[in-house]
């Protein structure tokens, strides 16, 4: 038989600290690329699930125990990604809550990567554009992104983000608060002074959401 493509599952966490997106990425133990750091990654083993893969990535390359509900991407299929020889990269979105406390974690600005083995810098922009037409729509990557409870500038940042990191024009942002203020998921909470101005307006997600 010819040979067969090795099956990569490429884990890309995004998580946001000091109030802005960033991408985990752990240092690789083994070459190729040895000592950079990359998105966590392994082979799929046979009679594997993909999101059984997608959590050792993540448990044995960086350090996380969080539970998470991996979300496909894409498959990126370039023969020439890896040096090893042909591999597909099925790449899953993951949104996580914690730090991972591991020394050989790093979380890079999603607006600052640097330049990352692989095709991983590309792998990082098409999922920023697969999050960024996934809000609203798919609730429970939204809720995962913003938290439980958020401000209408919460959401104006990500949508910012996204779209930067995606290569795609600003979002209108005019009417957010509007359309914040007419979704059923989500209810108003009230204002809270911050300071002398005014205060933002504060979300939380619906009971029945």
């Amino acid at each position: 038989m010819p040979q067969q493509p090795l099956v990569s599952i490429d884990a890309v966490p995004f998580i946001v600290v000091d109030d802005s997106l960033h991408v985990i990425t752990a240092r690789r133990q083994w070459d190729p690329f040895i000592g950079q750091y990359a998105l966590p990654g392994v082979l799929l083993n046979a009679h594997e699930r993909l999101n059984e893969a997608v959590a050792r990535a993540l448990a044995d390359k960086a350090g996380v125990t969080e539970k998470v509900t991996p979300q496909l991407v894409a498959v990126f299929d370039d023969f020439e990604r890896d040096e090893r020889g042909p591999t597909l990269s099925m790449a899953h979105l993951v949104i996580l809550s914690h730090m991972p406390a591991d020394e050989n974690v790093a979380a890079e600005p999603l607006l600052n990567l640097p330049v990352l083995p692989f095709d991983h810098n590309i792998i990082i922009t098409r999922t920023a554009a697969m999050l960024l037409d996934s809000l609203w729509i798919n609730q429970e990557v939204t809720r995962a992104l913003l938290g439980e409870q958020f401000t209408t500038a919460d959401v104006v940042a990500r949508m910012k983000e996204l779209a930067v990191a995606a290569g795609r024009p600003e979002p209108v942002m005019n009417n957010v608060g509007r359309a914040l203020a007419t979704n059923k998921s989500v209810a108003k909470l009230p204002a809270v002074a911050v300071g002398t101005g005014r205060p933002p307006a504060r979300w939380q997600w619906a009971e029945n959401a």
